[in-house]
This record gives structure tokens, sequence and C-alpha cells, in this order.
């Protein structure tokens, strides 16, 4: 393992991440030229690219919530991250996707949605890819001892994980249901995830609980691993 290479891509991911937005593009640029350079980060790439299915991935993840709006719901398998990640860095690239509009899009809706973007894609990009490469362990010695004083956090942003996690869930449903046959079953599934989506910012999970127990009634075939995935998330 060439660790020079890597320190140095790792280096240009950190440049990106801590770029002012008018040079976004560039920074882009150089990260894929250090990719190109590190042999054994190219392999990583092409090994997750092997599983990767583009057009399908790219349609889960680039989505219309329940209220219209476009939003980015990363995958959760980390093969398929590393692989989204690079697919669209590579298409900003050759201007297939044009930067200004996409960051826009599905990150307009945040404070900050540069940041959302490098928070949301190349952030867990960059530390899967280190943890590939075992750059992690030395972090997780250092932090060790600070576990106990933040149990507390820990668990409230746990809490939070799930809330988000199950509204991304839900629109995943939303997306999947849109060109279904639209049947009573199928309307109430779209009516219970839009109520999902609106009210997962309460962090009330008694409301939560309530719409999952009512998503899951509705027995809709094409969403049972969905609905599952919700029923395990919440211990259901």
């Amino acid at each position: 393992m060439n660790r020079s290479e890597i320190d140095k891509f790792l280096e240009a991911c950190d440049d990106l991440l801590n770029c002012k937005f008018l040079v976004a593009e560039y920074k882009i640029q150089r990260l894929l030229q250090q990719l190109a350079s590190a042999s054994d980060v190219c392999s990583l790439v092409g090994e997750c690219l092997e599983q990767f299915n583009r057009d399908r991935e790219f349609a889960k993840t680039f989505v219309q919530d329940g209220q219209g709006d476009f939003v980015c719901l990363m995958p959760s398998e980390e093969y398929k991250v590393i692989a989204l990640v690079f697919c669209t860095l590579v298409d900003i690239e050759n201007k297939k996707i044009d930067f200004v509009d996409f960051i826009k899009r599905f990150f307009g809706r945040e404070e900050n949605p540069f940041k959302a973007f490098l928070d949301t894609m190349i952030v867990p990009f960059k530390k899967l890819i280190e943890e590939a490469f075992s750059y992690a362990e030395n972090d997780k010695d250092e932090d060790h001892n600070d576990d106990e004083d933040d149990e507390d956090e820990d668990d409230d942003q746990a809490d939070e994980e799930v809330y988000e996690d199950v509204q991304k869930i839900a629109v995943q449903i939303l997306s999947e249901l849109q060109f279904s046959r639209q049947d009573n079953d199928t309307q109430n599934a779209i009516t219970i995830c839009k109520a999902i989506v609106k009210t997962a910012k309460m962090h009330d999970m008694e409301v939560t609980f309530s719409l999952a127990i009512a998503l899951k009634s509705t027995k809709v075939k094409q969403i049972k691993f969905y609905v599952k995935e919700i029923c395990h998330l919440l211990d259901l």
C-alpha cells in the first residue's frame, strides 16, 4: 500500500472540504486527479463500481419528498456511497451535472447549501476511504477517553438519527409509489409517508410509532421491505 499516494488524495479531500464555493469545481478536479494517481484508492473505487447500478442508485438518491422538494438520500451501503460520490464528482467534472444547479436543487433548503453538500456526500466518502486503509484507527484510540463524557450527547444524536432514517425511508417509499397503480392501500401509504416526512422534525416518538403502525397496516407488497426497515429502526 502506497501511503504517500493515499495521503495526497486525502489532502485533496480536505482541500475541497475547506474551500469556498467559488473554487469548489477546481478542487473537485484536483481531488479526481489525486484519486487517479493513487492506485490503491483507484482499486477500491473500481471494486465498488463493479456492483453499482448507476442509474438505479441515482434515481433512489436524488428524489422529491412528499412536499415536492428535491432531496439527497444517501445509500446506507458503504460501497454504494463510495461509488455514488465518485460518479457524481466525475459528472460534475465532465459538466454532465451543472454544479450550481445541483447544489441549489438538492441542498437549497439548508442554511448553507454548499456545506450541506460537503457534509452529506464528501465527508462520508472521505471517511470510508480512511477506514478502508486503516487511517481512522488512531482517531478512535484518541477519542476513547472522551466516550463516557459524551454518552448523553451520543444518545440524543442516535435518537435524532432514527427520526432522520425513518424520514428518508418514507421519502424512498413516496418515490417508489409515485408511478404505481393508485388503489386505496397505495393512497393510504402515500398519505402516511407524507405525514412521516412532515412530522419527523418534531422528534415525537409517539407520533412516529403511530404512523409506522398505520403504514404497516396498509399491506402494500411493493413497499414491504421498506416498512420492515422502519419497524426495525423503531423496534416495532
